[in-house]
């Protein structure tokens, strides 16, 4: 478990797992790949990968902390950095649907603003070298919180619609089985269209298979989150 982040209020700890090794290196290769279709030194492109990236996903989570610090029904207590990703853990209930919406939006919203500072940074008196890099994690800021809008549980998307519904039916029961039926009437159709695009462009559909997978398999681990 990492210290404390005493310049995020509230303070919360950091509890990275060892798996979470498995991630720091997947996307260290993930974007040594990257950066070597960019022509970047490849060091610079793992490092950016496995260091900057990992803090990304830290910073994602901490939107959702100062998000939950301004609910009065909920708690954040903790954020965990596992092999499948990150995640906040959150104490207490939410009373209103529009307080789910508000943290789920947080996350994506941290993510958003960081890619905007990086790309910022681009415009001051810079070198390419330095412009680069900055940009390409900027894109992958753009990228994570873009992702996590998607709909699916147990990414931010399903809670913010959740809540969105929660909002206009009174129900957050109600608004869960709304869900759970679309969720349903869309697998009838996404999974045969993943299948046809794997066929059809085997890149394209081996990305929208593999993100299927993980938001599988991120569901399974991280059913314990409150958030």
């Amino acid at each position: 478990m990492l210290r404390p982040l005493s310049f995020v209020r509230p303070v919360v700890p950091v509890r990275v797992s060892r798996s979470a090794a498995g991630l720091v290196v997947a996307l260290a290769a993930v974007f040594g790949a990257l950066g070597w279709q960019l022509g970047m030194p490849l060091l610079l492109a793992v490092t950016l990968g496995g260091l900057g990236a990992t803090v990304s996903l830290l910073f994602h989570e901490l939107g959702h902390v100062r998000a939950a610090a301004r609910v009065a029904t909920v708690r954040p207590t903790s954020v965990s950095l596992i092999w499948a990703g990150a995640a906040t853990t959150l104490e207490g209930r939410y009373r209103t649907g529009r307080d789910q919406a508000r943290v789920a939006i947080g996350g994506p919203q941290a993510s958003f603003t960081f890619a905007l500072a990086l790309v910022a940074v681009c415009f001051l008196p810079t070198s390419l070298a330095v412009k680069e890099p900055l940009l390409l994690l900027a894109f992958f800021n753009v990228a994570l919180g873009l992702v996590n809008l998607v709909p699916a549980y147990p990414l931010d998307g399903y809670k913010l619609v959740s809540g969105l519904l929660w909002s206009i039916t009174g129900s957050e029961s109600k608004a869960r089985r709304i869900l759970r039926r679309v969720g349903i009437g869309w697998a009838a159709v996404e999974v045969p269209g993943a299948l046809v695009l794997a066929v059809e462009k085997p890149l394209i559909g081996g990305i929208v298979i593999t993100t299927g997978l993980a938001v599988l398999v991120q569901k399974r681990l991280l059913r314990g989150f409150a958030r």
